[in-house]
């Protein structure tokens, strides 16, 4: 009797480090997360699909050499995505790699097994001033174009400056849009707003070092009092105000 409870219990053990053992398995299974140098060797030195998952506009503003495009806003663009060869490696980018990445879980839910990320996408492969295609920024517009220079001026103000760094792509800076205007009005007296694309402010993005949108940075009298990268609260600008309003 105890011999049968022991290989009972020993059998139980083994199905349960199975499962164990192919749940890791399947965990370890995913999207490989890339930093840009890493990435450029890759692409220079591997074989496999080289895909940019940007807008036309933004392609057509800069690419990096040898990809391919497919607009992640398009409606068709999961049915795009699924007539990548699997036996290749697909190699994935856009502007902050938030859009290349949800395109490369899906691949990967889809049985795709090399898919490579560029984790912060090509703002960070700018900042290391790593080769891209330049073509017409034109098409990007020029509202909330920042310089270096201009920017350095707006900080100086004795009146709090609140600088809101965003992309047109950006779906958590399009949903924050409407709030960033209404207090932009509210406070207009204490605070001032100003709205930075991202896109095309490109010097001022590089000399600040910033990789990633919505990045937002608060200043008086050329003082960086307080900055936060990804999405706030209306609650959460409105206690900065209060704070360093009263100071």
């Amino acid at each position: 009797m105890k011999s049968f409870i022991r290989i009972a219990s020993l059998c139980l053990f083994i199905i349960h480090f199975s499962n164990l053992f192919a749940q890791d398995q399947k965990d370890s299974i995913g999207v490989i997360q890339v930093n840009s140098s890493d990435f450029l060797n890759l692409i220079q030195n591997k074989k496999g699909i080289l895909l940019d998952v940007r807008t036309n506009s933004e392609y057509s503003a800069e690419h990096i050499e040898g990809a391919g495009q497919l607009n992640f806003y398009a409606l068709d663009f999961k049915k795009k995505l699924e007539l990548l060869p699997k036996d290749q490696a697909l190699y994935l980018y856009c502007n902050t790699g938030y859009r290349s990445n949800k395109a490369a879980e899906y691949l990967v839910k889809k049985s795709y097994k090399q898919v490579y990320n560029l984790e912060h996408g090509i703002m960070e492969w700018n900042l290391n001033e790593l080769p891209v295609i330049e073509g017409d920024k034109s098409l990007l517009g020029k509202e909330n174009m920042m310089s270096p220079g201009d920017f350095t001026e707006i900080i100086k103000s004795d009146t709090l400056v609140f600088i809101d760094f965003y992309a047109p792509w950006c779906a958590p800076c399009k949903k924050m849009m409407p709030m960033i205007d209404s207090l932009k009005t509210e406070y207009h007296q204490k605070v001032k707003i100003v709205k930075i694309n991202a896109d095309i402010s490109k010097k001022l993005v590089k000399e600040l070092k910033l990789t990633g949108v919505p990045y937002f940075m608060l200043y008086k009298k050329n003082e960086k009092l307080y900055e936060n990268s990804g999405s706030l609260k209306r609650r959460d600008i409105v206690s900065i105000f209060r704070k360093y309003s009263s100071e």
